[in-house]
């Protein structure tokens, strides 16, 4: 009976029903022995523009339907299914179980902020049991997994997990040539999957790969899964890329290349995943924080160390510093000096020419006056203000502007008719005392200033001093002299870092002008 006043049908009109085609009414393939029916639904991304043709039933016009999502559905082994632990409680919980997995969203909108609660469910992977041995994967709608999540890189997860004689899965994982968006979706698959062996190879891939041109991969999948590691190494990358003296690359500007820099500060890689620059800020701290811990620290013990130069081929500038442990020849900490004006870099470990001041390993640079007099030490921190005047394309990456560390203060002395003097003045943590060089006394037998150095110390020099607080030559805090042509001693003991102990040694190598 058809109701009057309204559009619609009554129930029991059967042709009116079928009409409207329906998933259910699809037919499905019987259950087989041994196997898990694995349906995955995805969003698709045209959806608006993306139309399929479904027949209406026998004698009824086609329609074209507006497709929303796409369904793949395949029977696989339930062994395969079982690699994945992720899987096997799905398959082991209850009918109508649903467990998930959350994956951060790296979309613009920031619904925590917005509506004072976090949303992941749009981000993350959902797996539901509907029948026996059947399962449904419900994809992300946003963040690095709705592209990245591919249905056949799955299959190629399990597939990995499979034993191969010996060979290992770091060792399948290298042999499969993997590269790419292919790499990144296995990794983020295996993190889903609880296969920890396999995302730790496809990680260690991907680090291994990592430059311009797969650094938004990284950073995208590394604030998805929440890995620290992938961060930081994202970070430093995106840093000297954009921090750099040429400036950013052209094709992440004009959208050339796979990566680009949009406005906002976001790196997208093509249209794979788009991520904000700001999730790298606990990168920045935590760097920050091992520094200070590290370089910034001091030990009440004394630290024995030698100071080698290295010229160029005539003698002049670039001048290389390396300060090494005494009884390990251990390098610790580079320095670099381009000519007698310029900062001295300062760098963790071994550096080399290419190393800049937005790299990891920077540690802090030695600025000079003019006339030498006058040495500041800055920590690792960036001129955030020099930065800000080469244009807006740094909005949205985490800077942290540089700070004052301590002062190196030389007494002005021209004709050199004196010996030095030498004063610390530390500006961070400024409890500490101000430090001033133990002055030398006449020796009647050298016929010049000396002073005590227990043998640390093989030649005589201008450059020659210890440190001491209010002139009690008891307690020597820094000591720095010569041992031969290039090789100097510098011991320290705290207060005194080692950062700043390499800090003090290069100002003491340093050109003054107004200082003999």
């Amino acid at each position: 009976m058809t109701r009057h006043g309204g559009y619609g049908c009554a129930d029991d009109d059967d042709d009116a029903r079928s009409a409207f085609p329906r998933l259910e009414n699809r037919s499905a393939e019987p259950a087989e022995e041994g196997k898990v029916l694995l349906k995955i639904h995805q969003r698709r991304e045209d959806a608006n523009l993306s139309y399929e043709v479904w027949a209406s039933g026998e004698g009824k016009p086609e329609i074209p339907m507006n497709v929303c999502a796409t369904t793949v559905a395949s029977w696989i082994d339930e062994t395969l299914a079982r690699r994945s632990p992720w899987l096997t409680e799905c398959l082991d919980a209850v009918e109508g179980a649903l467990v998930s997995r959350s994956l951060a969203s790296t979309e613009e909108e920031d619904f925590e902020e917005i509506f004072g609660l976090e949303d992941q469910q749009g981000c993350g992977v959902a797996c539901g049991k509907f029948a026996p041995n059947s399962l449904e994967l419900k994809m992300p709608s946003r963040g690095a997994g709705h592209k990245l999540l591919a249905p056949a890189s799955l299959l190629q997860c399990l597939e990995f997990c499979a034993p191969v004689g010996t060979m290992s899965l770091r060792s399948k994982v290298a042999a499969a040539g993997l590269a790419g968006v292919q790499l990144f979706s296995i990794l983020l698959w295996a993190v889903v999957l609880e296969l920890p062996e396999l995302g730790e190879a496809c990680r260690n891939l991907a680090l291994q790969q990592l430059d311009i041109s797969t650094v938004a991969l990284v950073l995208g999948v590394g604030h998805a899964i929440g890995d620290g590691e992938m961060l930081r190494q994202a970070y430093w990358c995106v840093r000297e890329t954009l921090c750099n003296a040429s400036g950013v690359p052209e094709e992440w500007l004009n959208g050339s290349g796979e990566v680009r820099l949009l406005k906002g500060g976001f790196l997208a890689h093509r249209s794979v995943c788009k991520t904000p620059l700001k999730v790298l800020s606990k990168a920045l701290l935590e760097d920050a924080t091992l520094k200070q811990q590290k370089w910034l620290t001091a030990t009440d013990c004394y630290t024995l160390c030698q100071v080698h130069r290295s010229r160029s081929e005539d003698g002049g500038y670039p001048h290389l510093y390396e300060l090494r442990l005494d009884h390990s020849d251990e390098i610790l900490m580079t320095a670099q000096r381009e000519d007698e004006q310029s900062p001295c870099r300062i760098f963790a470990a071994q550096a080399n020419a290419e190393h800049s001041e937005h790299c990891e390993d920077y540690l802090g640079s030695v600025v000079p006056n003019f006339w030498g007099t006058l040495f500041t030490l800055y920590d690792s921190g960036a001129d955030v203000e020099d930065l800000a005047k080469r244009g807006d394309w740094l909005q949205g990456l985490p800077l942290r502007p540089r700070k004052t560390v301590l002062k190196i203060g030389y007494e002005t002395n021209v004709f050199g008719d004196c010996p030095r003097k030498v004063s610390v003045e530390f500006v961070q943590d400024g409890e500490r005392p101000s430090m001033e060089n133990l002055k030398p006394r006449w020796d009647k037998k050298l016929n010049s200033y000396a002073l005590p150095f227990f043998g640390r110390v093989k030649k005589a020099s201008a450059k020659n001093f210890q440190l001491v607080v209010n002139a009690d030559q008891n307690t020597i805090f820094l000591m720095f002299g010569k041992i031969s042509k290039d090789v100097f001693c510098l011991d320290f003991r705290g207060p005194i870092s080692p950062l700043e102990a390499m800090a003090i040694a290069s100002a003491a190598l340093a050109k003054k002008r107004a200082v003999s």
